[in-house]
């Protein structure tokens, strides 16, 4: 019964998610309304079901990030931590230390950890040479390349795995929840990125030949689905 509530309460997350499209949050809302008919659940009987998994869950982990272009680097490091159900903010720096605190599952929590390794270790080997403006720049486009080929492995995953979307967004809706709950009040900002520039463009072309496969969202998927 715990795998039907999860699978109820993953389907009524994707329906109130203010990102998901209209159509599929329709869908998604009549597909839970017709489960907890079928099985006489209630709205109580999936909000404690998940209340209690959700502090079971939830993990919190501060990463560090020191050296040169540490800024650049740690919005490298939210970029992944998102696209694997990893809410996240940067805390006040520490001693010339980049801090980003990371809510979400230990196994997701480790995939980011992971990757951001496998990334950070990459620029710092291809880095064209150049002055600080240039780097910069090649790093911000480097970031968006890691984007798009991270969401492209996700969006393999998700095709391959049917009922993997739902999971995956319930995941991140809870890490979420427990970061606004706990943690500090948020604000939003905007930096402005230079597109157009050869640098952002070599390094997004880079970004983009980063190859995953799908290995890193696999993890748990298969328990939660019912």
């Amino acid at each position: 019964m715990s795998d039907l509530r999860d699978r109820i309460a993953s389907l009524l997350a994707l329906a109130r998610h203010p990102n998901t499209p209209q159509p599929e949050a329709e869908t998604a809302l009549a597909m839970a309304s017709k489960l907890m008919q079928k099985h006489g659940l209630t709205d109580s009987d999936i909000s404690s079901a998940r209340d209690s998994s959700h502090e079971a869950e939830i993990s919190v982990h501060h990463e560090r990030i020191s050296g040169k272009y540490r800024v650049r680097r740690t919005q490298i490091l939210q970029t992944i931590a998102r696209l694997h159900s990893c809410a996240n903010y940067r805390d006040l720096d520490d001693n010339n230390e980049c801090i980003v605190v990371l809510y979400g599952r230990e196994a997701d929590i480790f995939a980011t950890r992971t990757l951001f390794a496998a990334v950070d270790a990459l620029a710092a080997r291809v880095i064209p040479k150049g002055d600080r403006a240039w780097r910069v720049a090649w790093l911000k486009g480097f970031q968006r390349g890691i984007e798009d080929a991270l969401a492209t492995s996700k969006k393999e995953f998700i095709s391959e795995t049917p009922g993997a979307d739902l999971v995956l967004a319930d995941r991140f809706a809870r890490a979420d929840h427990e970061m606004r709950t706990h943690g500090p009040a948020l604000t939003g900002g905007y930096t402005y990125v230079d597109t157009s520039s050869g640098a952002y463009t070599s390094g997004r072309n880079t970004g983009r030949s980063f190859n995953t496969g799908s290995r890193s969202f696999t993890s748990g998927i298969r328990g939660e689905l019912s």
